[in-house]
């Protein structure tokens, strides 16, 4: 029974990918980095359940963060390493050419309640900037 209940929490539950994006405009002409023009402060985040820590069951997609979708099954996207690349990759769409503050968060957890799941989730933030 409990079994049953886990899985119907996990369906959900589900995953979600975040990708969230400061623009210039509203940083009040800060600068993020000496020497270089502020492009934006980029955040990125993704979550899903596994079985045991390891094993994905279903995730946020990267693919469209945001965005109302089915998530990922069987799909291991909770990575620090896939995060890192997304939020570099939303700087160079955006005309940077540097990220400073690059900051990692891992914030995973055991559910207790179910024995054997696994809530992954990660966080990546940066400011990117670019340089002449």
């Amino acid at each position: 029974m409990r079994v049953l209940i886990a899985s119907i929490a996990l369906l959900t539950l589900g995953g979600c990918a975040t990708l969230t994006v400061v623009p210039k405009e509203q940083l009040a002409e800060q600068r993020l980095t000496p020497g270089a023009e502020p492009i934006a402060h980029i955040y990125a985040d993704n979550w899903g359940w596994y079985l045991f820590k390891y094993i994905p069951i279903i995730t946020g997609s990267l693919a469209r963060p945001g965005a109302v979708a089915w998530p990922a099954l069987f799909s291991d996207q909770v990575r620090i390493d896939a995060l890192v690349q997304k939020v570099s990759e939303e700087s160079q769409k955006r005309g940077g050419n540097v990220l400073t503050d690059l900051r990692t968060r891992d914030r995973s957890y055991w559910a207790p309640q179910s024995l054997i799941f696994w809530l992954n989730e990660f966080e990546v933030s940066a400011n990117a900037s670019r340089q002449p």
